[in-house]
């Protein structure tokens, strides 16, 4: 049984939770959650005990600068769907156009795009501004054909999708728990035969051509990827990407238009932003 560190840090806004997650995000963080305290609120942060150790001191270092380590603790691999809903797991609903829900809750209302998700140890619940931001830009484009999703968590933006007009959509995720959480969302919504789900990088769809890319996932990424994105979208596709904050918007611009990439809008949630480009 797998076993992960749950690190514990107070942090007095949420804005500085929010820039702490930015920044452990670049480390093989599998999961964060925040709950209120008496002082601001608590960040929780999950990593795998095998690698935790060769991530400490850079990791320690960002959680430093923008809270306090609280706690450190060892957990073991558990059914999350059942924690989660144990713990209150929220239905999140968009705009009044989508809703996010775990499988417990109660289907969306007639005309309302309904998107079940299966959470486990992986991102994507729909609770955090990168994936609402992403889920309306989504909605706004009516996507047609062929969809990649990058970092893809718990499938929601592929479902979101096809629930949105694509015909089918690739999801990749180099965490085995995503690819798990996404294949039961697939399942989970009746739709696992228009979602083909991958476990590797995105090197693996080299050659595959898509109408549209998605990918919510940091600025490091993005920025070490976003020549594979362009190179995947056909003529006209869009390119939609968050997970980052308003700083770095200007490097993921330059190296957008820096591909021949036209920037269309930027939506923006707290410091969170999310940017559309088209091919």
């Amino acid at each position: 049984m797998k076993q992960y560190i749950e690190l514990s840090i107070a942090c007095q806004s949420e804005e500085l939770a929010d820039i702490a997650t930015a920044f452990l995000a670049d480390y093989p963080f599998e999961s964060f959650d925040t709950e209120p305290s008496d002082d601001g609120l608590t960040l929780k942060a999950y990593i795998l005990a095998e690698v935790w150790e060769e991530h400490r001191k850079e990791a320690l270092s960002a959680i430093a600068d923008y809270g306090t380590l609280i706690g450190e603790s060892v957990i073991e691999d558990e059914n999350w769907n059942a924690q989660w809903e144990s713990d209150g797991f929220k239905r999140v609903e968009i705009e009044g156009v989508m809703v996010i829900r775990a499988p417990h809750h109660e289907p969306a209302a007639k005309g309302v795009i309904d998107i079940v998700v299966a959470p486990q140890m992986s991102f994507g619940s729909g609770h955090h501004q990168t994936t609402r931001m992403m889920c309306r830009l989504i909605n706004s484009l009516h996507p047609a054909g062929r969809i990649l999703d990058v970092g893809c968590g718990t499938g929601v933006l592929s479902i979101a999708a096809v629930r949105c007009g694509a015909e089918c959509a690739d999801a990749i995720d180099i965490d085995i728990w995503s690819v798990e959480s996404a294949k039961e969302s697939a399942r989970l919504n009746g739709i696992e035969e228009r979602i083909n789900v991958i476990h590797g990088t995105v090197e693996l769809i080299e050659g595959n051509k898509y109408d549209m890319v998605v990918a919510n996932i940091n600025r490091n990424i993005i920025l070490g990827d976003i020549a594979h994105y362009e190179a995947a979208l056909n003529a006209g596709g869009n390119l939609l990407l968050s997970g980052f904050l308003e700083e770095d918007v200007e490097d993921i611009t330059a190296a957008a238009t820096a591909l021949g990439l036209k920037h269309i809008a930027t939506l923006k949630e707290d410091d969170w932003r999310a940017m559309h480009f088209v091919k």
